[in-house]
Formats: structure tokens, sequence, C-alpha cells
């Protein structure tokens, strides 16, 4: 069970960011310009990363910030006591967003958006110890649109470790009745074998056109329906900015998306909208995951 030992809240205001300003807005990529969550979907994060914390798991744009569910291995070292958890101070300079993190953020929200501390709270997990949560709501800059904002999260160990969540990069596209969603998820932070050698733009068009085929032939058809179908449409790369270097640069990671357009009726509303199938550098392909609704 969880118990908020402390809470602390910042007022929020439309100001500049404590961080400084965000880096300069780039037009929308074509790959990240639909198929996202919105706000109560269904489905959302926990149907593509069921493991995901729900307390503190969240998604900014196509990108999944998957925190594990608390928990003690064998061998972790014990819980420090509460006047030996390192200091709010250490723990707001170690998460302080860098320019690698603001330009993900602005990536993937196609407009320019500032941090603002809404708080920081020290949680007590039973059989875990504490844990420092601090969050951030992300206000366009400057100022303006409406909605409920986007929030990052961030957390830290009692003894001043900094967690890292899973970060997953998702799309999801609704068919052409509305009742399913075929989604694709691929973990991003997971690092290749020394072995594994990057693919080149037939290898990864090949893998991803497979791996859609090999999905959809195991979809069952319901009767008097057709089976879903799409045409290849084109290979694309993103660079997702991951890190800051020791120069002070940006570094990203490519990720390929293999890109499809659903085949439709002849009288059917012409798809507009792309379903990507996304395939890291080294061959990696996302889970495809099909969800009907019930209206």
């Amino acid at each position: 069970m969880r118990n908020i030992v402390l809470l602390l809240l910042f007022i929020v205001v439309m100001a500049p960011s404590a961080w400084g300003d965000p880096d300069e807005e780039q037009p929308p990529h074509p790959m990240l310009d639909n198929g996202e969550f919105s706000y109560g979907s269904d489905p959302n994060l926990f149907d593509l990363v069921p493991d995901a914390d729900p307390e503190t798991s969240f998604d900014i744009g196509h990108v999944i910030f998957a925190y594990p569910v608390p928990y003690r291995n064998a061998g972790d070292p014990p819980p420090v006591a509460l006047e030996a958890v390192v200091p709010v101070a250490k723990v707001m300079k170690l998460v302080a967003p860098d320019k690698a993190l603001k330009a993900l953020v602005n990536q993937q929200l196609h407009y320019n958006h500032a941090f603002h501390h809404e708080q920081v709270e020290l949680v007590s997990l039973k059989q875990i110890g504490y844990r420092w949560q601090v969050v951030w709501t992300l206000f366009l800059s400057p100022g303006g649109g409406s909605g409920i904002p986007y929030r990052y999260r961030a957390l830290v160990s009692d003894r001043g470790k900094l967690i890292p969540p899973d970060l997953y990069i998702y799309d999801a596209y609704s068919l052409s009745d509305w009742r399913e969603s075929l989604c694709s998820n691929l973990q991003l932070n997971l690092k290749p074998k020394p072995q594994q050698k990057k693919l080149t733009q037939q290898q990864i068009e090949k893998r991803g056109r497979k791996a859609l085929e090999k999905f959809l032939s195991t979809v069952k058809v319901t009767p008097g329906k057709k089976p879903v179908q799409f045409e290849f449409i084109d290979c694309q790369t993103v660079d997702l900015p991951m890190s800051v270097g020791a120069d002070g640069e940006v570094k990203s990671l490519t990720v390929w998306g293999v890109n499809f357009k659903e085949v439709r009726k002849a009288d059917a509303e012409i798809a507009e909208e792309l379903f990507t199938v996304w395939v890291s550098e080294y061959g990696a392909v996302s889970e495809l995951k099909l969800f009907s609704r019930e209206w």
C-alpha cells in the first residue's frame, strides 16, 4: 500500500520554464502525425504494456514511458530510514529535464512545450521503502492551447538512484468499421547484441511486411465479412532524441517505420491515415495486437 509521507505542491503559472526554452519547433514527422491514444481511449498504453505500473507510467505522443511495478529483488540493499533518504534538492538536480528530453517531447507533441513543476513527493512503498516522484506539467511555450495537459514523471530511489522507464514507440490505427484497433509497439531501450548488424532498407521492409502479413493471417474473420487487407506504401526513418553526449550534443535513436494503407471497399471512405509497423535498425519488429470495441 502506498502512503504519501511528504507532498510539496508548486503553483503552476504560464511563464518560461525554469529549465530554459525548449528547442525550436519542427514540422510534424508524417509517421508521428496520427495514430496516438487520446485521453481515456480504448485501447491504451496498459493494453500494449501490461506489466507497466499504472500509478507511474504514461505516454507522450507515440512514446510510452513504462515504469515497472515496484518490487524487491533478492540481494537488493535494504530500505534506508526516513532521515537517511536522499534530500529533495539533490533529487531535483538529478531529474532536471535535459536537452534530449525536451527535444523528444517537442517532437512528439509537434510544438514547443515547457516543463513546469507540479509536485514532488516522497512515497512509502510497502516492503520497498521510500521513493521520490517528481511530476511536471507540459504547457505550450509560449502559452496557448486547451484541454488536459500532458505530464512527465521521474522517479528516484531512496538512495538517490534515478529509476529509468522502459521506452516504447507505438502506433494505433482504427480499422474501417471503427470497431477494431490495430496497434504496433516496439521497445526502444534494448541494446543490440554485439554480433548484430544494422539492416538495409530492403531487409527492414521485408521484416515489416512479413510481420504484418503473418499477424493478419491469424486474425479470425467474422462470417460475412472480408478479411482486413493492407498494401505496402513505403519505409521511412524517424530519429528519436534519447540522450546528451559528453560534447553537449543530443544523441538520437533511429527507428524505421514500415507503412501500410488499408485496402477498403470501392464505396468506402478513402483511408488517408497509415498504419506503421516499427522496426529497429537491427531488425527487432514491433509487437502487433488487435483490440475489439464493444458498443
